[in-house]
């Protein structure tokens, strides 16, 4: 069973890398759309991640118990990433923006056979960490999204769009999937609050104050950028901008309570 599970995680990988090389290669000739397949990708990019969910799935739970490791939440989130662009391309095509997550792709696929300390955790707690990662990976997607259409934003004001930037969807595009991803994640992020709270007795003592008020305020921030698109338009750079500093008041609440912790092992 090992043995079938590395093998689908190698095979995801090099698949990965694969479609890396044909992005790679269609935006270094003039000619490549002429030889290009779209459908054929995609159906590379599905059979690679369907390999990667396979590989990692069965380890994700055993026993009424919810299993966790370092590689196993990177390729659950490297994952989760190929899920979101896919459904991005169900109504846009947006498989240029594939050269940023399949190379991540290709890594993490084989990250659960390398790191092996595993924290198993019940079933309840388990699936709030599940939201939780999720949200995180959808949230962390749209700001290298937000990070992207501004630099794409900056340079097409200033007329000097290179090659990788002539190959990514238009503007729109790339405002409208942003947005996309924002709302995925912000409901994920919703979920994840609420859910955390049933495991919070006393804030204080668990010392999850740090986690709590930055992942609120995170959680604010976005809706405010939401509420400030739909009802005033808001877009450009001020979108991005928003997107950047939400997800980085969301990094500080994990990290934040990560030193906190350290700090009191430590007497």
């Amino acid at each position: 069973m090992f043995t079938a599970t590395v093998m689908l995680a190698t095979v995801s990988s090099l698949i990965y890398f694969y479609t890396t090389y044909m992005l790679w290669k269609r935006f270094d000739t003039e000619n490549a759309s002429i030889q290009w397949s779209r459908p054929k990708f995609l159906t590379l990019i599905v059979i690679a991640a369907t390999f990667q969910f396979l590989s990692f799935a069965g380890s994700l739970y055993s026993h009424g118990m919810i299993l966790f490791s370092f590689g196993t939440s990177l390729s659950l989130i490297s994952w989760l990433a190929v899920l979101s662009l896919l459904a991005t391309n169900l109504n846009n095509t947006t498989e240029n923006l594939g050269i940023f997550i399949f190379p991540i792709g290709g890594i993490t696929a084989v990250m659960p056979f390398i790191s092996s300390e595993i924290h198993p955790l019940p079933t309840e707690l388990g699936s709030h960490v599940l939201i939780s990662v999720s949200a995180y990976s959808i949230m962390g997607l749209a700001t290298a999204q937000a990070i992207l259409y501004s630099a794409q934003e900056k340079r097409f004001r200033k007329k000097e769009l290179t090659t990788l930037f002539r190959n990514l969807p238009p503007l729109q595009v790339m405002e409208k999937i942003l947005v996309q991803l924002v709302i995925t994640g912000f409901v994920l992020l919703t979920f994840a609050l609420l859910s955390g709270a049933f495991f919070m007795e006393d804030m204080f003592a668990q010392h999850l104050i740090h986690k709590t008020f930055f992942a609120i305020l995170a959680w604010l921030t976005y809706g405010v950028f939401l509420i400030g698109h739909f009802r005033f338009g808001w877009r450009g750079q001020k979108a991005a901008y928003y997107t950047i500093w939400a997800y980085f008041l969301l990094i500080l609440s994990y990290i934040g309570t990560e030193i906190v912790l350290i700090n009191l092992r430590g007497y």
